[in-house]
């Protein structure tokens, strides 16, 4: 059994950085439209490495042998993987901005700065350029050509993939479910089908049938939507029997279970027992009790609660509804064509559309039913990846899954001028507010100086990328500048107006990356001891064929 090796002090911390450094500089090499590929060895020497420019597929594929490197790598990781979650798009950005922080307040604490201060300044810092840019954000209100814009941008300036997206809101509506998935052509194409999606995913990770993606893929399942507490067992074994018994997937929808039974079927679907996965129902109280209905409605199923006067004991089979497929993932659930009556959906969303309709409502009320109408009569638009290979495909399916977010995110928080452009004219601004700069006390201004000096180096790293200006003298040239949005084309290579020319991100991308950049690099420069484990020795060899 291997022991526990303890570092501590300034030269721990710094191995942790020198990691985030490593991985940032493969990393940054990606951003922008002239950013570069990045070849990543797979497991099995047998098979074609992935050449991707996709920063967060990237982040993924490193790792050190060096435990404590290491360290740096998957903190690294961990942020720029919530960075694409959250928003589609900015890895890369956060990854550049963690190390430009961590480098430069390390240099404060060799000169002792009170590093607990100076964190509580990186803070402050960061809510303040982020009210800046929610301030700068241009707001979509439905504008496709924005969306396209941000789409295009996102898929690394491939305007075919913006084209794609737009063309699968406009026939689904911008309240529909976008995703993605691999074609069997070389083209890719659009696929759109009825649908609904739900913002609760599987209960268990044992669910997964697509461990790649972390998702549960269900096709033709039967599906229950059960109001009552799943306390056992035997309280739902009989009522699955009849589809357990033929191998068909089972989805159970509930408004509670128990950790035991959840746990049963989770291991039953690991050990390939029964094809199931278990999904709470969203929202709470009354609200949960309707969208629930909702779901019912759409599956063909019956909604089993005390309420409807039917319980899981008196309940046969007939209550299940179906779907053409559902894809469950940590956070969301997408069912795809479900099969009620296309009049009962009907019914159910003309009498939400006169709750719609009543002027008496909240704006609060009146947004949960437009959702809920949506969820009932959008769709659910495919965008299959093509390509010749499967490497291809699978590059360019993740690249359309980012670009799918960050359009969304758009949509939620408008989008600002691309390139580094907001950055850098929120850490020239900072600099003029008086009464900022006044409410700092101790070394908080330093915390503050961290995050402003680091700012540019996203619009110099995109510069830098094209091989042929330099980045300080753009940053410079851009500073100079009183026009509004003039910043550099990276893509033209020329100084131009950024929304004028469609070089958009979207402000919660930017957002996202500032706040998952200060936080990581706040708990790397507060850290001074590390715990990793003793490498296991080599044992001498017996066989007298080798030298160890």
């Amino acid at each position: 059994m291997s022991g526990k090796i303890i570092k501590q002090g300034f030269n721990t911390q710094s191995e942790i950085i020198k990691g985030i450094s490593i991985a940032a500089n493969a990393i940054k090499t990606t951003l922008g439209p002239s950013g570069n590929c990045v070849a990543i060895s797979n497991d099995s020497m047998s098979l074609e490495p992935e050449i991707t420019r996709d920063g967060a597929t990237v982040a993924k594929s490193i790792s050190f042998s060096d435990p404590t490197l290491n360290m740096g790598a998957l903190l690294l990781r961990k942020a720029a993987a919530l960075t694409e979650s959250q928003s589609g798009d900015s890895t890369s950005t956060c990854s550049i901005l963690i190390k430009e922080f961590c480098e430069k307040g390390q240099k404060l604490i060799g000169t002792g700065a009170n590093i607990n201060e100076v964190k509580a300044g990186m803070l402050k810092a960061s809510d303040w350029v982020k009210n800046f840019i929610s301030s700068k954000a241009i707001q979509i209100d439905g504008d496709m050509e924005k969306i396209k814009k941000v789409a295009t941008i996102s898929a690394n300036n491939d305007p075919e993939v913006g084209n794609l997206i737009v063309d699968c809101m406009k026939q689904i509506g911008t309240h529909g479910v976008i995703t993605a998935d691999l074609s069997a052509s070389l083209d890719t194409t659009i696929e759109v089908t009825t649908g609904m999606k739900l913002s609760r995913g599987w209960l268990s990770p044992n669910y997964v049938t697509e461990p790649a993606d972390g998702k549960c893929i269900l096709e033709d399942p039967a599906i229950l939507v059960v109001g009552e507490r799943l306390s056992s067992v035997p309280q739902i074994g009989e009522i699955i029997k009849p589809f357990t018994k033929v191998g068909r997937p089972i989805l159970i929808i509930c408004e509670e279970i128990d950790d035991i039974v959840n746990g049963t079927l989770a291991m039953n679907a690991q050990m390939g027992m029964i094809r199931a996965c278990v999904v709470k129902g969203i929202d709470f109280g009354d609200a949960r009790k309707n969208i629930m209905q909702d779901i019912a409605t759409l599956v063909g199923g019956a909604y089993v609660c005390p309420e409807n006067n039917i319980t899981l004991g008196t309940s046969d089979e007939t209550v299940f509804g179906s779907a053409k497929k559902v894809v469950i993932s940590k956070d969301s659930t997408v069912i795809i064509e479900g099969a009620g009556d296309p009049k009962e959906i009907q019914a159910r969303v003309d009498i939400l559309q006169a709750r719609l309709d009543d002027p008496m409502i909240s704006a609060y009320d009146k947004d949960k039913f437009a959702k809920r109408i949506a969820s009932l009569v959008g769709g659910v638009g495919i965008i299959r990846a093509g390509g010749a290979t499967e490497a291809e495909k699978l590059n360019r399916k993740a690249t359309i899954e980012d670009a799918i977010l960050a359009s969304r995110s758009a949509l939620v928080e408008g989008c600002v001028p691309g390139s580094g452009y907001v950055y850098l004219k929120a850490s020239e601004e900072i600099k003029k507010d008086k009464a900022f700069w006044n409410s700092l006390s101790g070394d908080e201004k330093f915390g503050v100086e961290v995050v402003v000096s680091s700012l540019p180096i996203i619009m110099k790293t995109v510069v830098d990328n094209c091989q042929q200006e330099n980045g300080i003298c753009v940053i410079k040239e851009v500073s100079k500048s009183k026009k509004e949005n003039w910043g550099w084309n990276a893509k033209t290579r020329e100084y131009c107006d950024l929304v004028e020319s469609g070089v958009l991100d979207s402000a919660k991308s930017v957002r996202v990356a500032l706040e998952n950049a200060v936080s990581t690099a706040a708990m790397v420069l507060l850290t001074d001891c590390t715990i990793v484990e003793e490498p296991e020795k080599v044992k001498d060899c017996q066989c007298g064929c080798c030298n160890h």
